[in-house]
């Protein structure tokens, strides 16, 4: 059994080594990206509140605004669960390869 899981071992390490390098960079950008993504949702929220309440744009646009500034809150959430499943697929090959 030994012998036949050898060559699997052999093909899955460098994959293994892509998939983890592929999820430290997708932390690195995910990180900084969220912080901008943030700092955007933020400032959507606070326009449309404070364009609603001047008068300034309607009750829809403020809607839309609000709606853009979630959809801006969230996309950093999404893309950690991608990073989560990158991350529970490199453990299992490197799990794999140990074993």
């Amino acid at each position: 059994m030994t012998l036949l899981k050898l060559p699997l071992k052999l093909i899955a390490l460098p994959v293994a080594l892509a998939v983890t390098i592929a999820k430290w960079a997708g932390v690195f950008l995910t990180s900084f990206a969220g912080a901008i993504f943030y700092l955007l949702s933020g400032l959507c929220f606070v326009l449309a509140v404070l364009s609603y309440l001047m008068g300034i744009s309607t009750g829809a646009e403020a809607i839309r605004m609000l709606v853009i500034g979630f959809v801006a809150f969230v996309l950093p959430f999404a893309a950690g669960w991608v990073i989560g499943v990158v991350d529970a697929l490199s453990d299992s090959l490197w799990d794999f390869i140990k074993s």
